[in-house]
């Protein structure tokens, strides 16, 4: 259990990390646009994102139809202890 004064430290460092947080996100704000998205997706924060962020990350992770042409071409699959069904 925290005596007052652990307690009031600990309430201290958590205010301070709270402005930190929020001065990099008004930091962010002022920055450009593409880099702003990112840094919503990747900067600290909270865990959790908005729909129409993890929107944007599903369509920005997609792979492009070169992408997935190399991919076909180079992958090889190696399965381990697989055995064709009888």
């Amino acid at each position: 259990m925290l005596r007052s004064g652990g307690r009031q430290r600990l309430d201290e460092q958590r205010q301070r990390v709270r402005r930190r947080s929020s001065d990099e996100a008004s930091q962010a704000d002022r920055s450009g646009g593409a880099e702003r998205g990112l840094r919503g997706l990747v900067g600290a924060g909270p865990t959790q994102v908005d729909v129409t962020a993890a929107m944007r990350a599903r369509d920005a992770s997609r792979p492009s139809a070169e992408e997935l042409a190399t991919a076909e071409a180079e992958l090889v699959v190696v399965r381990r202890n697989w055995q064709p069904r009888d």
